[in-house]
């Protein structure tokens, strides 16, 4: 049986996650789905990939600024007028959209930013064993996550699929448009141009290129570990 945050998270919106707690002790640091608050950064800057003047402002205006979004959003439900619901438009239509959308980007980039690393290991032996399995081998992965990202307009994500047990490389290009039904995400990466912009200008590819080296494999093999 579901616990008690597991079951909001889910509830909310986030069909990506069912059932996987948000990284780094999700007892001692919740995700703000929970909490209401931002979870801070483990890092000011990641040198040779992201700098603190790029890590600073992503943290703090878009994730912080889908949290406060989140609170706007349920609130304006609460007094939303269900009787004058409908297809076409209707406050609680749009309401409802927007939610798994604020629900969605907190929990992406709560999964980005826990999954990156100034310290970068090699991955663990679970992680080598699920990605040989699916794709080979680690480096034919790495390319095919690496064309997804580079294809992607908002995320791409490596999801692990219960229902089959197989791996997917995802293309979400946006918040609520793209992800995996029920795909638990292993390792998350922010394409928009506000994740990059300031290092690495329209030099997207140069973004996805690097963000390999810096994956927290540990993150990663406790997540593939939780689900496998």
């Amino acid at each position: 049986m579901p616990t008690r945050r597991e079951f909001l998270a889910f509830s909310a919106g986030a069909a990506m996650i069912p059932g996987l707690p948000l990284g780094r002790g999700q007892e001692a640091e919740p995700s703000a789905l929970v909490t209401g608050k931002a979870r801070p950064l483990k890092y000011e800057e990641i040198k040779g990939f992201l700098s603190k003047d790029q890590l600073s402002p992503h943290h703090q205006a878009h994730y912080g600024g889908a949290i406060k979004s989140l609170g706007q959003i349920e609130a304006e439900l609460e007094g939303a007028d269900r009787s004058k619901a409908n297809a076409n438009y209707s406050a609680v239509r749009e309401l409802k959209r927007e939610q798994v959308h604020a629900v969605n980007s907190v929990i992406l980039h709560e999964l980005y930013f826990d999954g990156m690393t100034p310290e970068p290991k090699d991955p663990g032996e679970a992680s080598l064993e699920a990605l040989k399995k699916r794709f080979g081998s680690l480096d034919k992965w790495v390319e095919d996550f690496k064309a997804a990202a580079v294809a992607a307009r908002g995320w791409a994500v490596l999801a692990w699929q219960p229902v089959n047990g197989r791996l997917y490389n995802v293309v979400t290009d946006v918040h609520d448009v793209g992800p995996m039904v029920l795909g638990i995400p292993l390792v998350v990466i922010d394409c928009y141009e506000h994740a990059f912009y300031v290092d690495y200008k329209n030099r997207k590819g140069d973004y996805v290129s690097a963000y390999p080296k810096f994956i927290a494999w540990t993150e990663v093999e406790r997540r593939i570990r939780q689900v496998k």
